[in-house]
Order: structure tokens, then C-alpha cells, then sequence
């Protein structure tokens, strides 16, 4: 496939950029080398990173010999600079929707294997090939991840100024494909709604109940793992939140009809969404809380 960069000499195009790693990925290496796991830490994180990077390659084929984006990896960091083509007119809406699209598949699909990302997406000049990933938009994405908290894809404000003028469009935000694809979290962050891929074929296809367990999971397991780290457990606490709230909201947006006129196949849906509130992560029951001392005394020497 071609690179969609490629000219001679070199050019940057407008375009947007992720940037993203695994949240902790040299802490979670260095616990298992030390603990003589390395070998099946090194299986685990090779079978999910070769998965998800196949997708998004996958993703990015376009019609005939030409890719869509270009991406970069290097281990768990991986740079995806997706430009502007002809067709959108300059406005990006197409390959913004499409980039949104390609990291929801990759965060979601890691997520499943117990690994949480943390990264960014920036709009600007950007060039990519085999050896170089530079511009203005690589850094600001970059700057998103390095700001450290949780484990979002958060955008970065030349990406919000893009979806602005995208959401002037459709005259309001919740007519908005975006208003689905992205979040705003408490600190007014925006950032990508991963876990809306397992809504992605309701309500003919259901709820797909494997990814939201699998996310439940892995977060109920870090909550317990992290109970003495309170800046690592802190990462999981957020993820424990937007997991329950993905279940509550879908819940309530989705009841159950009780009109005996209502769609069947819509009906039935909407009582399987209902199950989601069976999935919801009890934090407080997996809070660190005090306990007795556990400290042990300094030992007196005895005078001789």
C-alpha cells in the first residue's frame, strides 16, 4: 500500500494524528520480569499489540494501491497521521469520523486484553514515512499523552476546533454521529468512547455482552492489584467510572417499551440492555480502606 505522504521532495499535509501507548506499559514489564514472568507477559502483550496493529492496518486501506493513513509503531506506541484528501473538501469531517473509528476498534480490542491507553488526537501539518513522523500535529497529540491521567484518548484543542466546525453541520451536537463516538469527561476533557463498540450493531444485533465483561474484568482486577498504589489505582477508579456510566446511560436511553403496540424486535433489545446494570463495578466495595498498623518496632539493643 502506498503512503498517502509520499512525495519528493517531502511535504507535510494537513492532517489529524493519534498518537498513543499503554498506560504503565515499562511498570507492567518491569513487575513481570521480576516476578520471572517475562516470557508470558512478553506471549500476552505480543498476541494483543500484533491483533489490534493488524486491524488498524486493515483499517486504513483505501481503493486501489493507496492507504488512507500511514502508521507508525514501536512496541505500544503507535502514530497514526491520517491528511486530508480531495474529497472532504478541506474539512476533514470524513477522515476525522474515520480516525475516531480506527481508535475505538484498537482501544477497544486492547482494553479486552487488560491493557488501558492513554494518547491523543491533534489537527495540523504532518509528514510520515518508513523512518520520519514529524509536525506541529504530532506534538500536540503527543503533548495530550505526556500530560499524563487517565486512560483516555483525549483530543487536543486543534482537533476540538475541527469538531466544532463539524458539529455546525447538523445545528445540534446530539444529531451529531460525533455526539456518540465522543465523550466529555468532568474536567471538560473530550475524549474517545471506546466502549461504544459494544453497542456498535443494537439493536438488530444486541449488545455485544463479551466486550463490556472483558472491560468489567480487567478493571475490577487493577482495583485489586493497585490497592497500595494510590496514583495507579486512581487510573483504574476513572475507568471504573466511565464503565458505569456507559452501563447506566445505554440502560436508561434504551427502556422497555410498555406499549402494546411497541416494535417487537426493538422491545426485546431494550430488555437486554436493561442487563447492563448487572455490570456495573461496585468501586466503594473495592475502596483501599485503613487498617492497623502493620508497622514493626525498632528492636532495643541491650547495654552490655
Amino acid at each position: 500500500m502506498t503512503n498517502p505522504y509520499k512525495s519528493d521532495p517531502p511535504k507535510m499535509l494537513p492532517s489529524f494524528v493519534c498518537y498513543a501507548d499503554i498506560l504503565g506499559y515499562s511498570s507492567l514489564s518491569e513487575e513481570a520480569i521480576e516476578a520471572g514472568n517475562g516470557v508470558e507477559f512478553l506471549h500476552k502483550l505480543r498476541h494483543a499489540l500484533s491483533n489490534a496493529y493488524d486491524r488498524i492496518r486493515e483499517h486504513s486501506k483505501g481503493f486501489g494501491e493507496d492507504s488512507l493513513y500511514a502508521v507508525k509503531v514501536f512496541t505500544d506506541n503507535i502514530v497514526v497521521g491520517y491528511p486530508l484528501h480531495l474529497s472532504s473538501g478541506g474539512q476533514g469531517e470524513p477522515e476525522f469520523g474515520d480516525i475516531l473509528s480506527a481508535f475505538s476498534e484498537f482501544q477497544v480490542g486492547l482494553a479486552m486484553e487488560g491493557f488501558l491507553l492513554r494518547g491523543g488526537i491533534a489537527f495540523g501539518d504532518h509528514y510520515m514515512d518508513d523512518d520520519i513522523a514529524f509536525g506541529d500535529a504530532l506534538l500536540k497529540a503527543v503533548a495530550q499523552d505526556i500530560a499524563g491521567g487517565a486512560p483516555r484518548i483525549s483530543l487536543a484543542q486543534s482537533a476540538i476546533e475541527m469538531l466544532r466546525h463539524h458539529l455546525s453541520f447538523y445545528g445540534e451536537t446530539r444529531w451529531a454521529p460525533q455526539y456518540e463516538d465522543l465523550l466529555e469527561d468532568a474536567d471538560g476533557t473530550i475524549f474517545l468512547n471506546y466502549l461504544g463498540e459494544a453497542f456498535s450493531a443494537f439493536p438488530e444485533g444486541g449488545v455485544f455482552f463479551e466486550v463490556v465483561e472483558s472491560h468489567q474484568n480487567h478493571i475490577v482486577k487493577g482495583l485489586q492489584d493497585y490497592k497500595g498504589s494510590p496514583s495507579v489505582r486512581a487510573k483504574f477508579e476513572w475507568a471504573a467510572r466511565y464503565h458505569n456510566f456507559i452501563c447506566e446511560e445505554f440502560a436508561e436511553r434504551n427502556p422497555v417499551p410498555t406499549s402494546p403496540d411497541a416494535d417487537e424486535e426493538y422491545a426485546a433489545a431494550a430488555v437486554e440492555a436493561q442487563k447492563l446494570l448487572d455490570y456495573r463495578i461496585d468501586i466503594e466495595s473495592l475502596a483501599a480502606t485503613p487498617g492497623r498498623m502493620k508497622l514493626s518496632p525498632l528492636r532495643l539493643r541491650r547495654q552490655q
